[in-house]
């Protein structure tokens, strides 16, 4: 590369649409890239702030890097602000990978960072083989069209400007304009998942294709038009498959099914919640075959109900029962509903509203009990003389899988007296022999 500054300044300018004497906050741990980095953003113009992590993983070498980058940055007089952080604690109490842990740390600080000094960007020394590794190991672990399109040079307010250049390219600017810089030992042990794809099999590519590194950053760029060509039809997909209430999300079954590219839209919706490509391999088969079967991740459930797909977070369903004293008029807990007790008149009229009940007082005894469906509850839905299972009851009224376990029930001693705002049941109704009358109403 003859010169690199000039496609630096020309990809900075192009690609991550920073104008010059920006203010950025740099991350620079001491290593090649970042020193290069560094230089190259100074020689543009930008006024640079330095942000160094020591990560306490590698003992006095971590130390050694944290003192070598504050040195160089009092050589030339630049503020420079260094944090440690314990990431093998961070990593365990979190249950993450060390790269995924350390990764956490430094991005929440380099943005609380910015924003406290009200710095316009932040800087990663990123360069074109890290994305190459990043589409490798994607690739490797399974993933959509979106993990094939590498690293984005700009997202909000990160940059990476140096995706353009291969580490080959950034070492020999270093050597050529006499630029100190650490080297990281531990980049050569193959321990890590992506130090083996970067040791071993990166170089048996080259073998194969000497042009590997442009070869593939050009494939990745085909990608990220294919992709945005895909995420603009998702897009458009979902607005007829998708809606969201009350923090449920609801996938119509049959325009799913009959949707081409199902698979994909299934993907851009689940992956990020801890669905892997397999699953969603097995939703997309369950989709025609029989309703209510589950899926899970750590932090959300899919099911596959008669009419729709119902994404929620996974959170415990409250199971609990809740009492009602006779002297009660509201309650909000676990849902909101007003009592009062008064004298049946001549002129009085049931009301047609299905989230307010009326019921016989005198056959009331309190306290009331709000609780959850159970295995075997059954009532006798107004207007009928037989039991019914609470269970069937949901069927014929065609609950769908979210409705069941968030219907309450209103329960009177042993009797379940209303299924709350649905139906009460007729044993409890008010009659003409009726003397008092006991009115709730439910506020959703």
């Amino acid at each position: 590369m003859k010169s690199l500054f000039r496609y630096f300044e020309k990809f900075l300018r192009n690609n991550c649409n920073v104008p010059y004497t920006s203010s950025v906050l740099v991350a620079v741990s001491g290593g090649a890239d970042s020193m290069a980095l560094l230089h190259l953003l100074l020689k543009y113009g930008c006024k640079c702030t330095v942000a160094h992590c020591n990560f306490s993983l590698r003992g006095d070498e971590s130390d050694k890097d944290d003192q070598f980058v504050r040195e160089i940055c009092k050589n030339l007089k630049i503020e420079c602000h260094v944090k440690q952080f314990d990431t093998q604690i961070f990593a365990k109490n979190n249950k993450i990978s060390i790269e995924m842990a350390a990764r956490k740390l430094r991005y929440k600080w380099f943005d609380e960072l910015a924003t406290d000094l009200n710095i316009d960007f932040i800087a990663t020394g990123h360069h074109g083989d890290d994305a190459i590794e990043t589409f490798l190991l994607n690739l490797a672990r399974g993933t959509g069209v979106k993990g094939l399109i590498g690293i984005a040079p700009r997202k909000n307010r990160l940059i990476r400007p140096l995706l353009f250049a291969s580490s080959e390219d950034i070492k020999t600017y270093c050597s050529k304009n006499e630029i100190e810089y650490r080297t990281d030992a531990t980049n050569i042990e193959n321990k890590y998942i992506r130090n083996k794809i970067r040791n071993q099999i990166i170089p048996l590519f080259k073998e194969i294709n000497p042009a590997f590194f442009h070869t593939m950053l050009q494939n990745m760029e085909y990608l990220t038009d294919a992709y945005f060509v895909l995420e603009k039809e998702t897009e458009f997909s979902k607005k007829e498959l998708v809606s969201e209430n009350d923090g449920i999300t609801y996938i119509s079954k049959q325009k799913l099914i009959e949707y081409p590219l199902r698979k994909n839209l299934l993907f851009e919706l689940l992956h990020n919640k801890g669905f892997s490509a397999t699953m969603i391999d097995n939703i997309t088969d369950a989709l025609e075959k029989t309703s209510g079967k589950q899926f899970l991740t750590s932090t959300h459930r899919l099911v596959i109900d008669r009419n729709n797909l119902f994404l929620t977070n996974i959170t415990e369903i409250d199971n609990k029962i809740y009492f009602v004293d006779d002297n009660t008029e509201f309650i909000n807990v676990p849902i909101q509903l007003h009592l009062k007790i008064f004298e049946k008149t001549p002129d009085f009229v049931l009301s047609k509203n299905p989230l307010e009940a009326h019921f016989d007082a005198d056959l009331i005894e309190f306290p009331l009990q709000i609780r959850r469906t159970i295995s075997g509850d059954r009532f006798k839905p107004l207007g009928m003389k037989t039991f019914k299972k609470v269970s069937d009851f949901f069927t014929d009224e065609k609950f769908d899988v979210v409705e069941k376990e968030q219907t309450w029930l209103l329960v009177n001693k042993s009797d379940i007296v209303w299924i709350i705002g649905k139906r009460i049941d007729d044993r409890y109704k008010v009659t003409d022999r009726t003397r008092r009358v006991l009115d709730i109403v439910f506020l959703t």
